[in-house]
């Protein structure tokens, strides 16, 4: 491992240290859902990459908004009017391409307050978060849907507006809090040369990480998934995957080296391909190899504890 990276992991283990003191109690009250285990495939029989993060019963943060997700969100059971914030960790289709399902969702829920949506900043041929937001629903004739423009703009008709933030950490952890209970971290992560953060969601004194997609080379998963409840590892290449694929995502080999440096109490491995499903046990055979703690292959609608 890098020194810088060493040097980084143990200043931000000071502070999030707590997280592996957390209340046992307070941590059974926050679950993950599975909304999305697949990745951009129409023939995997998955919905693309989305989550939710439900505390007290209450669906609170979803990360990711891939295709097919707001149907099992309706499988769910959740409240849209409960979510406080939206993550997104970049933005190709099978991460970002359902937003717009929700925001036109939330006319006929009647939501009436504003809804946070969070994700990178611009670069390698994409938009930024707040410019790619822009552009699906202001008023101006070039966006995609100028008819939900009412949830854009600020002088509106409706309560229900959705802020843009588009996030740079800089290869530092960039934080802030969403309420008084939930605050959000974010660092950078490499996904060949579109912008993407990995997303660190703290509560009650519990954690949960997600890696999006990433090939691992910059080290800086390892530092902010440090002693975590939950890791939610990226799944999209097997270990002999072609060096194209290997810039845009990690190796299973490297998803054991960031479990070892890291330490989550749980690693949920999900974004399967067809390229991956059907190596599941030789992935979590290699994780174990340095890693003792619980690994989970994430399902479709599946509940998972922190505890």
């Amino acid at each position: 491992m890098h020194l810088k990276t060493i040097f980084l992991i143990s200043i931000i283990s000071l502070c999030q240290s707590g997280c592996m003191a957390a209340d046992k109690k307070s941590c059974l009250n926050v679950k993950l859902q599975v909304l999305g285990s697949g990745g951009p495939e129409i023939n995997d029989g998955l919905a693309s990459s989305s989550y939710l993060i439900w505390i007290d019963g209450k669906a609170k943060v979803m990360v990711d908004a891939g295709g097919g997700s707001s149907l099992n969100f309706e499988k769910s059971g959740a409240s849209f009017n409960d979510l406080e914030a939206i993550l997104l960790t970049h933005l190709h289709v099978d991460h970002s391409v359902a937003l717009p399902v929700y925001i036109k969702a939330g006319y006929f829920t009647n939501r009436e307050s504003t809804l946070a949506i969070f994700g990178p900043i611009a670069g390698g041929g994409f938009p930024s978060t707040t410019e790619f937001v822009a552009a699906l629903f202001s008023d101006q004739q070039k966006s995609v849907y100028p008819y939900l423009s009412d949830n854009y703009r600020q002088q509106s008709s409706t309560d229900f507006l959705i802020k843009a933030s588009s996030v740079d950490p800089n290869n530092k952890v960039w934080k802030t809090n969403i309420t008084d209970n939930i605050s959000l971290q974010a660092i950078n992560v490499i996904h060949g040369a579109i912008p993407a953060v990995a997303w660190r969601v703290n509560l009650y004194g519990c954690s949960l990480t997600f890696s999006g997609d990433m090939n691992g080379a910059s080290g800086n998963l390892d530092i902010l998934a440090k002693n975590t409840n939950l890791l939610i590892a990226n799944n999209a290449i097997p270990e002999n995957a072609h060096p194209i694929a290997q810039r845009l995502h990690m190796m299973p080999s490297r998803i054991a080296e960031i479990a070892r440096n890291a330490a989550p109490g749980k690693i949920l491995l999900s974004h399967f391909m067809r390229r991956t499903v059907d190596k599941k046990k030789q992935t979590i055979s290699m994780i174990k190899k340095s890693y003792s703690g619980h690994i989970i292959l994430a399902q479709d609608l599946d509940l998972i504890s922190l505890n």
